[in-house]
């Protein structure tokens, strides 16, 4: 690679990063060292098929997809931040979708719906969930991130599971609290 489209790289990144800062809610935005890709990966991948919230096996969707990208960031939130649109977590038994997380803004719509039974702000299908075949899989799905005008391609969010973002906390000395978390985003140059 020559210098040029090297520190045009640069460039890129320290631009998505500042933009990144001026959302509200981020705290804080790092690149990721290779040290810690390798380790964030072989805990992703340690995860997958583990019971996620108690619900099912998991299938991290969103971290495969952000480490298909030639850029990735982590960035730590407050509660201020305010997540993608749901669903941020969907359950599929084989095929179809059996539950997912929803806006609070649209409680009454399941709640006062035979359908459905109602967990905080997740729902399960109720004639969907009893009697299929297989174990229930939790995905976290990849959600698109929209970076401005910056001249990136590409961007997509993903939640870490518990131990990449236990990992991260510790590693960066992050605050550990259930108002604060963490996301990695990755993205191509354009």
């Amino acid at each position: 690679m020559n210098n040029c489209a090297h520190a045009s790289q640069d460039s890129l990144v320290e631009a998505v990063k500042e933009y990144m800062l001026k959302v509200p809610g981020v705290e804080d935005v790092f690149i990721l060292t290779d040290t810690d890709k390798d380790i964030v990966e072989q805990l992703e991948e340690a995860a997958k098929g583990n019971v996620l919230m108690g619900m099912g096996e998991g299938d991290n969707q969103g971290i495969a997809e952000v480490f298909k990208r030639e850029h990735i960031l982590c960035f730590t939130t407050n509660k201020e931040y305010v997540w993608p649109e749901p669903p941020n977590v969907i359950m599929m038994q084989g095929n179809e979708v059996i539950g997912f997380d929803f806006d609070e803004r649209d409680v009454a719509k399941y709640q006062n719906n035979p359908e459905y039974v109602v967990m905080g702000n997740f729902v399960i299908c109720k004639a969907k969930g009893g009697g299929k075949a297989g174990k229930p899989i939790v995905v976290l799905p990849p959600k698109p991130c929209d970076l401005g005008n910056i001249a990136a391609k590409d961007a997509v969010l993903g939640s870490p599971s518990t131990p990449s973002d236990e990992y991260i906390r510790k590693t960066y000395d992050y605050e550990i609290s259930v108002e604060k978390g963490t996301f990695f985003l990755g993205f191509n140059d354009a």
